[in-house]
């Protein structure tokens, strides 16, 4: 056995040999191209494409390791300012500033933390974080970021000038509300409502056919951030324009003071005069106009209110009805009563729930009403009420 040993390790630098020249072999038979020109090809492509795999992968891995350093160096930056931006909330610092950021790239990292710091303060800590802003001397960059190409270092100025709201930066917003891009129109619509209201809204006003892009949610979004005393004039101003009253101004009447918008109410239904082709759009001015009544519950609007309940249009019937519920009384109840055998499954439904919140309308006085009803439907729509209005 120890002879055999032996003699394995004899030959063992012979078998290491041997293996040494069959690789070298093989490599000189790798680095002699083959005559054949096809199969020459073969090998010049194979060589390609290893070269390219390299490439790319040489690529993603640099690319990582970039994105990881300018990561952590991001998380080094916020992590350096936020104890700043804090301390400004709170109170002023009288001490000196800390060096304002110097690059590009660390500009946005300050620009955004300072805004995300800012939507979570309220009142005089906002102040002092736009103090903060000026005193780094960083309104200038801001505003540079206007005439980027990319669309996200716009929208990261328009997010800062819109906490800042001074109308003197008013004249670099304003052209961007002429934006193609709608993100960008509708970005610089909030931060020209935020720098001054009731101007803003006279231009959002007039573009509001012109961009049909800007979706009605938004729109709404925009009137509410505006106020309902901004919005009510330059809105007025549209619908009583020469084909102002298009769907899209009378939807955002919801926003306009009720008092001021009664006038054009009143004139909008008694006025009977629509053609058939505007006749939709015409019902839509309607049931606006009397959901604007119903907020303003003037008693002297009542014989217009009822006076629409007989309208063709269940829409109409329907705005009508709960425009009257809202100073409706128990003298009404016959009236109201009435619209239980409306053909309108919503009228009968909207009818039988503003019965039941009549004031001194008891359970006695409904199931009273309940028994004279001849209507099948309009007994289930009642009986319905009740129901729920027990609960």
């Amino acid at each position: 056995m120890i002879d055999t040993a032996f003699n394995w390790a004899c030959d063992m630098p012979s078998e290491v040999a041997s293996l040494v020249a069959l690789l070298m072999s093989g490599l000189a038979q790798l680095t002699i191209l083959p005559d054949d020109r096809v199969l020459r090809l073969a090998v010049y492509s194979a060589l390609a494409l290893a070269l390219l795999t390299l490439v790319v992968m040489s690529q993603v891995v640099v690319l990582s390791e970039l994105a990881s350093r300018r990561e952590a160096r991001r998380r080094g930056f916020i992590a350096a300012w936020r104890p700043h931006l804090a301390a400004w909330s709170l109170e002023a610092e009288d001490k000196a500033l800390p060096a304002p950021p110097r690059s590009r790239q660390e500009r946005i990292w300050f620009l955004l933390l300072w805004s995300r710091v800012q939507r979570q303060l309220r009142g005089t800590a906002q102040q002092r974080l736009n103090v903060l802003l000026e005193r780094l001397g960083m309104i200038a960059p801001v505003l540079g970021l206007l005439e980027s190409r990319a669309v996200h270092r716009r929208l990261v100025a328009l997010a800062c000038l819109r906490h800042l709201a001074d109308v003197a930066h008013w004249s670099a917003v304003s052209p961007l509300l002429d934006s193609r891009n709608v993100t960008i129109s509708l970005a610089a619509a909030q931060t020209l409502v935020a720098m001054d209201p009731e101007r803003a809204m006279q231009r959002i006003m007039s573009k509001l056919e012109e961009r049909r892009d800007w979706a009605m949610p938004r729109l709404e979004a925009l009137c509410q951030q505006a106020g309902r005393q901004a919005v009510t004039a330059p809105l007025l101003d549209r619908l009583s324009a020469p084909r102002g009253g298009t769907t899209r101004a009378v939807a955002l009447l919801w926003w306009a003071e009720p008092g001021q918008a009664a006038p054009w109410a009143r004139r909008l239904l008694a006025d009977q005069s629509a053609s058939h082709e505007v006749q939709e759009l015409h019902d839509e001015s309607r049931c606006a106009a009397l959901r604007s009544l119903g907020e303003l519950r003037d008693p002297r609007d009542r014989d217009l209110l009822v006076a629409h309940l007989d309208d063709e249009a269940p829409a109409v019937r329907l705005a009508a009805l709960a425009a009257l519920r809202r100073q409706a009384s128990v003298a009404d109840q016959a009236l109201i009563a009435s619209l239980l055998a409306d053909p309108n499954w919503w009228v009968r439904q909207a009818a039988a729930d503003a019965l039941v919140a009549l004031p001194d309308m008891d359970d006695a006085a409904l199931t009273t009403l309940l028994a004279s009803l001849t209507d099948r439907y309009g007994q289930d729509a009642l009986r319905r009420a009740m129901a729920e209005g027990r609960r």
